[in-house]
Formats: C-alpha cells, sequence, structure tokens
C-alpha cells in the first residue's frame, strides 16, 4: 500500500516527459508569437502581498486563493494570475517609459478550484499585456496575437465569445447600483446564472426597465457582430454610459472586420468574466467539444491607477498553455518532434570508459545528442536497448578501437557498421541524422 506521501497534492499532477514537451512547446509558440508582436518577457515572483492579488480578483476568486504568512508574519498568496503582478511591475519600475509598453510572461498560477477536467490547482498560462493606449487598435491587437497563437497550435474550429462590461456596468451604473452589488451580479453572470443576476439587481434598486433591458442583452449571442451591436444599441437606448460602451464595441469589431483577420467571434451581450478589473472589452476562446475557456482577456483601464499608478488604459490576455494542450490531445493533434540522430556510446571494456565521455563530449560539442551507457550490460542488451528507444547511431569502443585511435559506427537503422576515425565518425552522423 503506498504512503499518502508519494501521492501528489490534490490538484497537483506530475507532467510526463511527452506532457512536459508538449508544454514547453506551447510555451515556445507563445514567447515566439510574443517576439513577432514586440512584446517583451518579463518574469514576476511566484509569491506577491495578498492585498495585491486580492485587490480586484473577485470574490470567488479571492476564496480560492492560496493564502498564508511568511516567517516575518505577512500575509502573502501565491498568484492565481498575472495581471495584477504585471500592473503592479509597471506602477514601480516602468510607469514613465515610453507608451506603449508591450509585455509578455509566462509561468504556473495557483488557485484552489475543485479538480476535474481541464481544472487544476496548478495550471500554466501565458500573458499579453497591452498598456498605455484605450484606442480600439489597442483591443484589436489581443484579438490578433491571441487568434495568431491559436493558429500555430492547430486546432480547429476555435472561436471568440465576445462581450463588453462597460454595456451592463453603464446600465447598473445609471440606476444607481454599486460596485459591489455590479461585482456580485458579474460573478452571476460569470456563473450563467442569470436569474440570479436579475434578482440581485431587483434587491438593490434597478427599475422594472433595467431589468427588461437586462433581459434583452442577455439573449443576445450573435455570430454576426453587426446585428449583435444593433440589438445592443436598441435595447440600452436612452442609458448614456451603456450605449457609449456598445459603440466602442461596435468600433472594435468594425476595426476586425475591416482587418480580414477571420476571426470567428459569438458576441454576447450577457457574458462577464470574473475577475472584477475589467472596465470595457472582454473575450474567451473555446473550441468544440470543451466547456471550459482555452484563454480569455480584456480591458482593464483602472487597474493600473488603483495601485498607485497615473491614470493608464491598458488590455491583455491570458491564454491557458495546459488547456491548449489538452484540447489538442482531444483533436487528435501533437507537435512532431523534429527527426535528429541520437547516439549512444558504448564503452566495451573497463578502459574504455574514460573515452567513451570523451567521445560523447565531442560529439555533444558538435551538436549530436549523445548518450553513454551506464548499465555496464553487455554489447547485445545494450543494442537492444538503443534499438528500443530509437536510439539512429551507436559507437563501440573496445580495447581494437583503442589500440588503432578509432570507433566502431553502427547504423542501428540499416545494421551497417564501421571502424572509423572519431573526425570522419561525426561528419557521417550530421550528414545522416535524417
Amino acid at each position: 500500500m503506498s504512503s499518502p506521501f508519494t501521492r501528489t497534492v490534490r490538484g497537483m499532477r506530475d507532467l510526463l516527459p511527452d506532457e512536459a514537451e508538449a508544454m514547453r512547446r506551447l510555451e515556445y509558440i507563445a514567447r515566439e508569437t510574443a517576439r513577432l508582436y514586440g512584446y517583451r518577457e518579463v518574469i514576476t515572483p511566484l509569491v506577491e502581498h495578498y492585498e495585491l492579488l486580492a485587490a480586484k480578483i473577485g470574490e470567488e476568486n479571492r476564496r480560492r486563493m492560496y493564502v498564508f504568512k511568511d516567517l516575518g508574519g505577512r500575509r502573502v498568496a501565491l498568484r492565481p494570475e498575472f495581471t495584477a503582478s504585471i500592473a503592479r511591475l509597471v506602477v514601480t519600475k516602468m510607469m514613465y517609459k515610453p507608451k506603449p509598453i508591450r509585455l509578455f510572461c509566462t509561468g504556473s498560477l495557483y488557485r484552489y478550484d475543485e479538480p476535474q477536467f481541464g481544472r487544476y490547482r496548478e495550471f500554466w498560462q501565458a500573458n499579453y499585456e497591452l498598456i498605455g493606449s484605450g484606442r480600439p487598435e489597442a483591443d484589436l491587437e489581443i484579438l490578433s496575437i491571441s487568434r495568431d497563437f491559436m493558429e500555430k497550435t492547430g486546432l480547429e474550429g476555435y472561436y471568440f465569445k465576445v462581450g463588453h462590461v462597460g454595456i451592463l456596468r453603464g446600465l447598473l451604473a445609471h440606476e444607481g447600483i454599486g460596485e459591489d452589488e455590479q461585482n456580485a451580479i458579474m460573478q452571476l453572470l460569470d456563473k450563467k446564472e442569470w436569474n440570479k443576476a436579475l434578482e440581485i439587481a431587483r434587491r438593490s434598486g434597478a427599475s422594472g426597465r433595467c431589468i427588461k433591458t437586462l433581459k434583452e442583452l442577455f439573449e443576445i449571442r450573435e455570430e454576426k457582430p453587426n446585428k449583435a451591436t444593433e440589438r445592443i444599441m436598441e435595447s440600452v437606448d436612452g442609458y448614456e454610459e451603456a450605449i457609449r460602451a456598445a459603440g466602442n464595441l461596435e468600433a472594435i469589431l468594425k476595426l476586425a472586420e475591416d482587418s480580414s483577420l477571420e476571426l470567428k467571434l459569438s458576441v454576447e451581450a450577457g457574458f462577464a468574466r470574473g475577475l472584477e478589473y475589467y472596465t470595457g472589452l472582454i473575450f474567451e476562446i473555446y473550441v468544440p467539444g470543451m466547456d471550459i475557456a482555452l484563454g480569455g482577456g480584456g480591458r482593464y483601464d483602472r487597474l493600473i491607477e488603483l495601485f498607485g499608478g497615473e491614470p493608464t488604459p491598458a488590455t491583455g490576455v491570458a491564454l491557458g498553455i495546459d488547456r491548449i494542450a489538452l484540447a489538442m490531445s482531444k483533436q487528435g493533434l501533437e507537435f512532431k518532434a523534429e527527426e535528429e540522430g541520437r547516439v549512444l556510446v558504448i564503452p566495451l571494456t573497463e578502459e574504455a570508459v574514460g573515452v567513451a565521455f570523451e567521445v560523447s563530449s565531442i560529439l555533444r560539442g558538435a551538436g549530436v545528442l549523445t548518450e553513454v551507457e551506464v548499465m555496464g550490460r553487455r554489447v547485445t542488451r545494450a543494442l537492444q536497448d538503443a534499438d528500443r528507444r530509437g536510439i539512429t547511431h551507436t559507437i563501440l569502443i573496445g580495447s581494437r578501437e583503442l589500440k588503432e585511435g578509432k570507433i566502431t559506427l553502427r547504423d542501428m537503422r540499416t545494421r551497417e557498421q564501421k571502424t572509423i576515425n572519431l573526425e570522419e565518425a561525426v561528419k557521417y552522423i550530421r550528414e545522416n541524422i535524417d
């Protein structure tokens, strides 16, 4: 019977070599996409002050943070998302950098969620943040960089669910509903609990007209952006702030159409996200057959000011690296590893062991993936194991090879072998690794 200490902590996982490789390949794609758009990578701490992370993350997420006191008695937490840390970084170290500031980060995050399909307590994201522009072009750039990343994964059928929290908040603010109640309503909308959201609006003093308008907005789910914004404008007629927000959404969607990015969109006027810092456009990315978002983001124009900076508009996206890897697995997609030679150096005598390590070092210096037989197996067993593990070439070094100053090179695919000097072997392997 296994000890409880030999199992992973609930909600955490071990990633085996193929899984880890898929994750790192996705991180590479995210990093390369960042480079092509001019986003520079930053690294923020895994542990931050609790107050920073809790400020605008939403009540639901606050309850799910890993919070503890360090040895100095400070209340700290494991980061549950990146944006608060990025905002702190900008306020303290980059506030007066030329705008816009384009930043990229990637790493692990932690939330005490109930483990289920696609949801763990430790997860990985890649974030892109564009800071300093409040224009629709900035929102479109975040949609564009998200699209480019998704295209490189090969996932089929992905689409963007799009909304605008400014429409909902403008409507509620017009009715005199305070920010706390607005946040509670947004949390319920994030969980698709529309009736409960309406009930809180009623209890908070929303008029009958407001409730009717909210119901109309909740029913708007359109794949044609023009039709969606037309219906939204009709619904919020008379609510000045909501109309202004709807106009902003219309401008972003019009830019997307004019750009020919071919974004597959589903506009949902009653869509909200759990994070409280969003002020404008919001979106999530989905694929058919998975009822969890692979990524999401939006505009947060007041967060940097909240942390003590100057009023600074900002927008960004978080892409779920492990969720995207899961979606690729479900669609039968996998990263094709580039074919490369793999060499196993087999010393046949004790005297040859030192030379085997010398030879392996020379090969690695030439860029050839090289292992040394360290199990002390007989040559037949060592060759059988090399076959099973996809080794393309073996190098045998015995008494005769030591005496002649040569090595025996065996091509494991053709079973041909020859005794040659090391320089010839390196040249042969590099020319025949595909």
